[in-house]
Formats: C-alpha cells, structure tokens, sequence
C-alpha cells in the first residue's frame, strides 16, 4: 500500500497470510527530513478496518470528518482529518515496537480528498496479495 501526500510517503508490504490472520508488514516511510523502515505484524481484519476506515473517509467527503486506526501492536497510527471543503491534514505514528514502549516517528502531512481512493484502491491491492 502507498500512502502519500506533501512531503510524506509511506508504503506497507504485506506477506502472505499465516494460519491465524496474521501477516508481517514492512513499513518504508520517508519525509523532507527522515527516511526508515520496519517490520511489524497486522492481522488481516486490521488491515480490513483500514480499508473500511478509508471507505467512510471517502464517503465523508463534503462533510467535516475525523478517523482514526491503528493496528493492535500499535506500531502504526493514522487520524484522518477531513474538512468540508476536502482537505485532509493526517497525523501518523510509526514505532517497530509498541509506540508507548519504543521510539516513534510522529508528524502530520497534507493532502486533499482526491487521494483517498487511491489510497483505498492501493490498500486493497495490498490485502489480494496477502491471500
């Protein structure tokens, strides 16, 4: 999955599913100042609510929205911020442990309503490879 918008990338590569829904992400993310990447788990129907989150996002648009998700190892962390008008301003937070116990890269980046289906397209593309 890429997710991207002014001056932030971050790519997420999902293995293939294990017995128990679980999969080994590789988080790649890179701002104006920073470039790093991990591992960590999801669970499939993690990464479903992901999916589900930017669909309400999209069918949002128009309408002031805020949404949140993260993954339960709480090794990443997006809060959508949409205003009436379609722009979006996203918080994240990255950590390769638990983001209360380890180091975390924490920030916000713009971008407007027009990449959110992207975004879901690229999310969904992502959890088909997994299978």
């Amino acid at each position: 999955m890429k997710l991207a918008g002014h001056a932030f990338e971050c790519e997420i590569d999902l293995s293939h599913t294990d017995s128990e829904g679980w999969m080994d992400a590789t988080v790649k993310v890179k701002t104006h100042r920073f470039h790093g990447a991990y591992t960590c788990t999801i669970q499939k129907s993690e990464w479903l609510l992901l999916i589900e989150t930017l669909k309400n996002l999209d069918l949002s648009v128009g309408k002031k929205t805020e949404l949140k998700w993260w993954n339960m190892e709480e090794n990443i962390y997006f809060k959508f911020k949409l205003s009436a008008l379609g722009s979006l301003e996203i918080e994240y937070k990255f950590s390769p442990e638990n983001s209360r116990v380890g180091p975390v890269l924490s920030g916000s980046f713009s971008a407007d309503q027009s990449y959110i289906r992207t975004w879901e397209s690229s999310a969904l593309q992502e959890v088909g490879n997994a299978l």
